[in-house]
């Protein structure tokens, strides 16, 4: 249902995905577009799940999601840590999590996972020995169960300690402004919130490349992996722009393209392995 749905209100309704990347540009007629068709969309959900959004229900909703991410954002702090109190692959299997999970079980057992990540940095210990090559991920986002990056990153020694993804930083930097008091006022706020995402577009974008050297920084990384699956266009064009911003930077870059089977798991262990012995 939820697929036919989607197909349904995403066919009648394309200005959803045709001008939601406007939205980078920030033009006053972008903005109030993706904010009348996000109105339209909680009115389709309304109508097709027979239930109405109040201003009580949806304040709720937007404190509990926003205690998720602000749980997210602890426990990626922890990360900047040398050594690094928790794995990469471990990071994103929580993140990955978040899309789907009881959001207040979740919230606790992130916070949970968060004070134990808080007292290994304290204590100084750490998933892999201090010293180890810090690696931000960034590029296509990673569904379930796409592990294979993270895997062969941290089996060829490195660890992951960022990543600049839909999958990563980008699903919990961001807050909605729990000011709101009309279902109206709300719903903005929400489509505000993603006005700041800068995901791969066809434009230039130049903030996401703020955002990965930033983070780079923040995270004393030594290297920053990109990362595009076949047929993802959008990450592959960007990736040049990635590559010339770490070079400014001054940080180690790889690209790869690969795909979800695991014929070339071996053919990029060689090649992760090479770039690591390297910075």
């Amino acid at each position: 249902m939820a697929t036919e749905f989607s197909r349904e209100f995403f066919s009648e309704n394309r200005i959803v995905k045709a001008d939601l990347r406007a939205a980078h540009q920030l033009r006053e007629e972008d903005i109030a577009r993706i904010k009348a068709e996000v109105k339209k969309l909680a009115a389709k959900i309304e109508d097709e799940c027979g239930v109405k959004i109040t201003p009580e229900g949806l304040k709720a909703a937007i404190h509990a999601v926003n205690e998720k991410r602000r749980a997210l954002q602890r426990l990626a702090a922890t990360r900047a840590a040398d050594p690094a109190p928790i794995s990469g692959l471990d990071s994103l299997l929580t993140v990955q999590a978040a899309f789907m999970d009881d959001t207040p079980r979740l919230t606790g057992a992130i916070n949970d996972m968060a004070a134990e990540c808080e007292q290994r940095v304290e204590a100084g210990e750490g998933v892999a020995p201090k010293g180890t090559k810090r690696i931000l991920y960034t590029g296509t986002p990673m569904a379930v169960p796409n592990w294979k990056l993270f895997n062969l990153i941290e089996k060829a020694g490195g660890v992951v300690v960022g990543e600049e993804s839909c999958t990563g930083s980008r699903y919990y930097k961001d807050l909605v402004d729990e000011s709101g008091e009309t279902v109206d006022e709300m719903l903005d706020a929400i489509a505000e919130r993603y006005f700041k995402i800068n995901c791969a577009v066809f434009t230039p974008n130049d903030q996401r490349m703020k955002d990965i050297v930033q983070m780079a920084k923040d995270l004393h990384v030594d290297g920053i992996v990109d990362v595009a699956l076949q047929f993802c266009t959008l990450y592959e064009m960007e990736s040049f722009a990635v590559e010339k911003a770490a070079e400014e930077a001054g940080i180690p870059f790889m690209h790869i393209t690969t795909d979800y089977a695991g014929e070339d798991a071996g053919q990029l262990q060689t090649r992760i392995e090479a770039f690591l012995e390297t910075i």
